[in-house]
């Protein structure tokens, strides 16, 4: 597990601090510096990126508190939680402190008491956060809906913060809690290898609203003279049928518009044409697939399924490379 670098982040210093060093209380509440917190400022010039908002949350946290939820899980090193809510806004850094301790509402922190055992706070650059196994039940038991504690716990995998072998044992350590149910339902759901939200959505569509076996996760397919035609999203190993998400937009990549970008559609054919004439079967999906027309979409995975069941291995050329295949350069993923 790679946690995040804090490396340039600006901790928070007490007015008393300040003000030892030669800091009028004139100068601290000029434009020249930014209040992060009651009696706690940082020069006016720090941008609030995510990282930073979560240091500077965490300098008030009381003794036995410690960030959890999407704070935590972006500070042990899962960067899909970016600290953005689904209207791309910042959301609350969610602040872990004792049951007898009662907080005010504050804008930009979200209070949740809870009891932490000593080895359910671990320190990222000295910031106290929960551990990755109690960051991982959480997030479970407080999702809206089973479909996104899936989702966050196949981020936290595919970052390393957790293990899929160890989802089991927490599972059965889950306890009595409010919503054990739903988070229990999402550890067995839960597999490393989602490259996206949208890949996972698509799985558990599959899964669930279809009741098809759970696919595998971008695999390598090849030919059967090995030369190497693709990495598909999921792919139905029983039924030879490939399902991509087409994604509107990728973080961190050349290609911020995702399946939209021109190239990128052109690679998305080759290899939806190589798949096809080594006998898959190919579905893509959207997110509008996902949402408004998921009972369509339902439809036509049921009936490309059956398809696929019923043509059968004879006019399969292709197979599931084991992991020391190297991918060729200059060959889409």
């Amino acid at each position: 597990m790679s946690t995040t670098d804090l490396t340039g982040v600006v901790r928070p210093r007490t007015s008393r601090t300040l003000r030892e060093r030669g800091l009028s209380k004139h100068l601290l509440d000029g434009p020249r510096y930014r209040r992060t917190s009651p009696g706690r400022y940082v020069p006016a010039g720090v941008a609030p990126t995510t990282t930073q908002r979560l240091v500077e949350a965490a300098a008030h946290l009381p003794v036995g508190g410690a960030l959890g939820g999407w704070s935590a899980a972006h500070l042990l090193g899962a960067p899909r939680f970016d600290g953005l809510d689904r209207s791309l806004r910042p959301a609350p850094a969610v602040m872990c402190v004792p049951d007898a301790l009662h907080r005010r509402a504050t804008p930009g922190l979200r209070y949740v008491r809870q009891e932490l055992g000593a080895d359910e706070i671990v320190h990222v650059g000295g910031v106290p956060v929960t551990s990755p196994a109690r960051t991982a039940g959480d997030l479970a038991r407080w999702a809206p809906d089973l479909e996104e504690a899936v989702v966050d716990l196949d981020a936290l995998l595919q970052a390393g913060v957790v293990q899929e072998s160890v989802l089991p044992l927490l599972a059965a350590d889950l306890g009595a809690r409010r919503g054990t149910r739903q988070a229990r339902a999402a550890f067995a759901l839960a597999r490393c290898g989602a490259r996206s939200p949208g890949e996972t959505r698509l799985r558990l569509t599959y899964v669930l609203g279809l009741g098809a076996p759970t696919p595998l996760l971008n695999p390598r397919v090849h030919d059967r003279l090995g030369r190497f035609l693709g990495i598909p999203d999921l792919l139905d190993r029983e039924a030879g049928l490939v399902l991509e998400y087409d994604g509107e937009s990728w973080q961190d990549s050349e290609r911020p518009d995702g399946h939209l970008d021109p190239e990128q559609h052109r690679e998305d054919n080759e290899r939806e044409e190589w798949f096809e004439r080594n006998g898959l079967l190919v579905l893509r999906a959207t997110r509008s697939d996902l949402a408004r027309h998921r009972p369509g979409l339902i439809s036509r995975m049921g009936a490309a399924r059956a398809e696929g069941l019923l043509l059968g291995p004879a006019r399969w050329t292709w197979r599931v490379a084991p992991e020391r295949y190297a991918i060729p350069p200059g060959r889409a993923q």
